[in-house]
Formats: C-alpha cells, sequence, structure tokens
C-alpha cells in the first residue's frame, strides 16, 4: 500500500470547500450540474429524468458539487481518497432509525444477518454507525491490527467527511458517543444456506464486534485530545471478516452521501454488484426493500414510499458514480453491466 495511505486523514485527502464555491451563483450550480449530467452512463427512464435530477442536485447537493466534479477526473487512489467497507455488512446493512427491543434481522438471498444488542447500550443505527464502520474497515485493511486507536485518524476521519464537532443535547459528540457505544456493544450473527447436487448446507457465524474498548471523551471534542488513549480492540472474528475481501469505496462520495444511511447502503451495494455483473439483471423492489428498507412497511404504502426513496437516493449516487447504469422500472431496478467505481489494481 502506498506512502499516501498512511493514516485515515491521507486516506480521505480531502479539502474543505472554499468560500467562494459555498457562494457559488444558481448559473454556476446550474452549469455544473449541466456537465455532470451530459456523462453518457445517466440513468435513463421517466424515474430519473435529468430535469428532476437536476432540481435534485439544486436543492441538496449544490454544497458538495465541488467533490462531485472532482470525482470523474481523478481515480480514488490517486486522490488518496480509497476507503474499504466489510462485504458482509454491504449485502445486508444497519437500521436506518432507532429500533426497539434487542435484535434486529434482514435478509438479503441465502443471506441472513441478525444484529443483537449484548452490552445494553441499545442497537446501532444511522449514518453515524456505518461511517465508523468504514473507518474501522479502512483501518484494519491499512493496519493489518485489530487494535484500532481512536486518537487523531478517527477525528480527522470525522472533521474530512465534514462533521463539526458540537456539544449540547443535539451536537455531534453526544450522537457519535451513543452510536459508538451501541456498535462496539453488539454481536453479529450471519446464517447462510445454498442447495448443491440435492443436498442443503447451511452455515454461519458469530461475531462479537469488540473484545474490548477504553473512550474517552471531552465535551466538545471527538476523541483526539484527552490524555488518555482511546481504543477498540475488535474480535478475532470480526476483523478476520473485516479484511476479507473488503469492498472499496470512494470516500468522496461518502462524504457527499454521509447524510442518507440509505443512499450509502445502496451506493456500497451497487459498487460491489457490478463488480461481478455479466448481463442487466433486474433487482425487485422487494428485493431491495428487504435487504435495505427495515423502516418501511411490508404494505402497499410501505412499498412505495421505499422505492420513492430509493429511486431519490439513486439520483444521488450517480452524481458521484457516473459510470453506474441503471434504470427504474415498474417492477424493479434495472442493473447494468458497469465500470467500477473503485477499478482493480493490476498486479
Amino acid at each position: 500500500m502506498s506512502s499516501e495511505l498512511t493514516s485515515v486523514s491521507a486516506i480521505l485527502g480531502l479539502h474543505s470547500t472554499p468560500a467562494a464555491d459555498k457562494q457559488a451563483s444558481p448559473s454556476r450550480i446550474n452549469a455544473a450540474a449541466s456537465s455532470v449530467r451530459s456523462r453518457k452512463s445517466s440513468i435513463s427512464d421517466q424515474h430519473f429524468e435529468r430535469s428532476q435530477t437536476q432540481a435534485v442536485v439544486s436543492r441538496q447537493l449544490h454544497p458538495l458539487l465541488s467533490i462531485v466534479q472532482g470525482i470523474p477526473s481523478e481515480s480514488a487512489l490517486d486522490a488518496g481518497a480509497l476507503g474499504f467497507m466489510a462485504k458482509f455488512l454491504v449485502q445486508t446493512t444497519l437500521p436506518h432509525s432507532e429500533q426497539t427491543g434487542t435484535q434486529y434481522v434482514r435478509t438479503d438471498g441465502n443471506l441472513t444477518l441478525c444484529i443483537t444488542d449484548v452490552g445494553a447500550t441499545g442497537l446501532p443505527y444511522g449514518s453515524y454507525p456505518r461511517l465508523i464502520l468504514i473507518w474501522m474497515t479502512t483501518e484494519a485493511v491499512r493496519t493489518g491490527n485489530r487494535e484500532l486507536e481512536l486518537g487523531s485518524s478517527l477525528s480527522s476521519f470525522m472533521a474530512q467527511l465534514g462533521l463539526q464537532a458540537t456539544g449540547g443535547h443535539w451536537g455531534t459528540i453526544p450522537r457519535f458517543r451513543d452510536q459508538m457505544q451501541r456498535l462496539v456493544g453488539a454481536a453479529i450473527s450471519t446464517r447462510w444456506s445454498s442447495d448443491a447436487n440435492g443436498q442443503n448446507h447451511s452455515g454461519g457465524e458469530n461475531l462479537l464486534v469488540a473484545d474490548r474498548f477504553h473512550l474517552w471523551w471531552t465535551p466538545q471534542e471527538l476523541p483526539y485530545r484527552s490524555l488518555a488513549k482511546s481504543s477498540v480492540t475488535l474480535s478475532m472474528n470480526f476483523f478476520e471478516q473485516l479484511v476479507a475481501a473488503p469492498v472499496p469505496l470512494d470516500l468522496r462520495a461518502v462524504r457527499a452521501l454521509k447524510r442518507s444511511p440509505l443512499a450509502l447502503d445502496l451506493y456500497a451495494w451497487a459498487t460491489r454488484r457490478v463488480s461481478y455483473l455479466s448481463r442487466p439483471t433486474l433487482i425487485p423492489w422487494e428485493s431491495l426493500r428487504r435487504s435495505f428498507g427495515a423502516g418501511y412497511a411490508n404494505t402497499p404504502q410501505g412499498r412505495s414510499c421505499f422505492r420513492a426513496k430509493a429511486i431519490e437516493a439513486f439520483r444521488r449516487i450517480v452524481m458521484v458514480y457516473s459510470e453506474l447504469k441503471i434504470e427504474s422500472h415498474e417492477n424493479g431496478l434495472l442493473l447494468r453491466p458497469s465500470g467500477p467505481h473503485i477499478p482493480k489494481v493490476p498486479r
């Protein structure tokens, strides 16, 4: 691994948006959006009309257009923005919103994932634990060590993703701390099954996220400036799962999508799915809902709501992943063979 990838801060390789960009005029924003939309690999049916995409971009993404514009011109590796997510956490993922009870179960095809609150802190949910898991996987791959220090590397990671350290009841520090404690207090169980030659084979693993952890906090700081060292020691089984064929991600895309757990999930899923896709494949909406729509009821209204939210998420995703070729259909999402967001490095 190159010397540029010596810390999570270096892996991110991101800089704050210049003030001139933050105050960009509407004409400049629309021109930038039009440039992105004109690329050949756009989403192509009535649900993804470019006029609608422009409205979404102008309303939601224009503060990040400087990031979006930079992605096509420079690879994640060259930009120092290469990150990773564990493969088994891409197929089925965490809750989007707070859950009651102590277990959360999702299924994707023959894979079932169950997250259990064993630390009596509640189940992890939302964007924060997803960002923390990306950091954990990236650090595990980078260092080859299951003891992760939460000093400057984690603080740099969160700051470069645009998460300001703020206190108070609704500040980022209390919420980040809460989700970190929920995550390290969780156990993840995976189950799968397959049929071959008239026989059924089932298997699974039970993974405790952390064997031990030490978290020190100050009211207005992420775990960085404390004299005591904050650390998380991943369980050996969990560590091995993180580094076993992790899914590469462009951390510039993660930054652009970080406010939407669903967009983060679908981005990671799509970049992995097209990496081995050989022909156009229709993914039923119901299959996507079972994997990523835990908060949407299995009713006509719930299914319709999930579909609308997924379409909106993919509108955002194609702004940062222009090579992705997808079409919305009545029965599902048509995924076509596309260039992977992180090209394979020749050996």
